[in-house]
């Protein structure tokens, strides 16, 4: 064999390296935007799901019975609310808010909900639910309520309770 043919032979070793890297880099790649596809996917559907969310202040008083502040809100929105009780709820006078965490049975510090449809945990399209607000520290009015879904939509008002 001559040194032509040893060229030919090192030239097709090279170009099949060369195909051999350029189809193991162009699969990396392709692994990588199939990745942020799938991601870009699940961002825009939890953006539409959110922008969806809707609820809207109705009514507050106090409870003597319950110890606790009572919010009303309904569902205004195009979506049912879900995993309502992973919210972040603050409340508080003015702009001294304070972020009270959910509970099932303890009635101190914190939040839970009550719902006027199917007790499920979820707030469907147009039902109304109720707040109850078990607050041990001393506030005056006007008092301050905030609301935010696990998805980021918020609902908040500022209300005086009269007698």
């Amino acid at each position: 064999m001559g040194r032509g043919a040893s060229n030919v032979i090192a030239e097709a070793l090279l170009l099949l390296v060369g195909i051999s890297l350029a189809a193991s880099l162009s699969s990396v790649v392709l692994s990588r935007v199939s990745t942020i596809q799938s991601r870009f996917s699940v961002a825009v559907s939890e953006l539409s799901q959110a922008i969806g969310e809707r609820l809207t202040y109705i009514y507050a008083t106090y409870s003597p019975s319950a110890g606790a502040f009572v919010v009303y809100l309904k569902n205004v929105g195009s979506n049912p609310i879900y995993q309502i009780d992973r919210s972040t709820l603050l409340f508080g006078s003015g702009e001294s808010l304070q972020y009270l965490p959910y509970c099932s049975d303890q009635k101190v510090n914190c939040w839970k909900l009550v719902e006027f449809g199917v007790a499920n945990g979820v707030v469907e399209l147009t039902e109304t639910v109720a707040i109850y607000i078990y607050n041990s520290t001393s506030i005056s009015p006007p008092y301050r309520f905030k609301l935010v879904t696990p998805r980021g939509s918020s609902v908040e008002a500022i209300f005086t309770i009269y007698g």
